[in-house]
């Protein structure tokens, strides 16, 4: 029998604890979280929860990722860099991790917990340094297109007199 699906429970459990200890810490987690209002700042953090629960209950990895592409776009709407936002995302996972230790102390059950949000946290971060660094590809494969059109289109001066 997997060990996910009773993790996923456990999680679950302990997702309102997490979610007040990420709201109490959600200046020092990201100062941008710690100017909004409180039903707002919930709602952030609270999709970014639903979804480490989706991943933990699921394993689906494209489906993690595909919301980590849509949070980075959110945020950079707001004008967060994609290093605040990585930073924001492990801060959320290590918040959860050390909730699930401090309440799942003693048990085995709490140590698997741990371990396994100490995982998703290590996959999401890895997930947003490839969605950075695709981006980045992205950019410089446009940016190598636009300067050998530019390139192209730029007829030599003439020889002789300089314009």
């Amino acid at each position: 029998m997997s060990t996910v699906q009773p993790l996923a429970k456990a999680y679950e459990a302990l997702r309102p604890k997490i979610l007040q200890r990420l709201l109490d810490l959600r200046t020092t987690l990201d100062p941008s979280l710690g100017r909004l209002d409180d039903i707002t700042a919930r709602a952030q953090i609270g999709a970014v929860l639903d979804h480490i629960g989706n991943y933990i209950a699921t394993g689906d990895i494209g489906l993690h990722r595909a919301f980590l592409h849509t949070f980075l776009a959110m945020r950079a709407a707001e004008a967060q860099s994609p290093a605040s936002v990585l930073a924001m995302l492990v801060a959320i996972g290590d918040t959860a991790a050390q909730v699930a230790q401090e309440e799942g102390a003693g048990t085995t059950e709490g140590a698997e917990l741990t371990l396994l949000l100490t995982r998703v946290t290590a996959s999401t971060a890895r997930a947003v340094n490839d969605l950075i660094a695709d981006e980045l590809g992205r950019r410089l494969g446009t940016w190598g297109e636009m300067r050998s059109r530019s390139s192209s289109n730029i007829s030599p001066l003439p020889k002789g007199k300089p314009s």
